[in-house]
């Protein structure tokens, strides 16, 4: 947790003992791992009442997580039809949402696939990159046929998703 977050962690950590679920809640705090703190469970949940584009959701669903998250900012836009989108400000409906998911091996580990898929498919570096050329092009008024707008990247000059780091994510985790 960050350096004067020290009253909100204590609040937490009474809240859960109150509430009796304090023995299965841990507050992490920053971690520098990533991908191994997405990969130690297996639903993302994001419960933001206001959130612009939901870059921590992306992580998770590059990890192959599925995700349960509220119905706010780009959420919809970035998750699409690989998670479970709830409205806000509506705890039940996300409890149900995890615990149908939590129930659900199989439609779980599809939705993450479908996650990474997604996230390889649409979000990515280079496909940003592809995308703010193409918008160039096109105010330009130059097309595919007519040549490049500017020279062609390097090759390799990002990387994909092909590290090994990913690859037994989507099975392990908390059991």
């Amino acid at each position: 947790m960050p350096d004067g977050g020290e009253k909100y962690r204590a609040k937490l950590e009474k809240l859960a003992a109150e509430l009796g679920v304090g023995d299965g809640i841990t507050f992490e705090g920053r971690i520098s791992d990533v991908a191994r703190a997405y990969g130690a469970g297996h639903v993302v949940m994001l419960s933001s009442i206001s959130e612009g584009f939901p870059f921590s959701i992306l992580e998770a669903m590059s990890c192959g997580r599925t995700t349960v998250s509220t119905d706010v900012g780009g959420v919809r836009e970035a998750v699409g039809d690989t998670g479970i989108v709830v409205p806000p400000r509506e705890p039940g409906a996300m409890a149900r949402a995890v615990l149908g998911l939590m129930a659900d091996d199989a439609r779980r580990t599809e939705l993450g696939r479908l996650a990474r898929q997604r996230v390889i498919d649409l979000f990515t570096l280079r496909r940003s990159v592809e995308g703010f050329h193409e918008i160039y092009r096109e105010l330009a008024g130059v097309t595919q046929a007519e040549g490049p707008l500017a020279a062609e990247p390097v090759v390799g000059w990002t990387t994909e998703f092909r590290d090994p780091w990913w690859s037994d994510l989507p099975t392990r985790g908390a059991a």
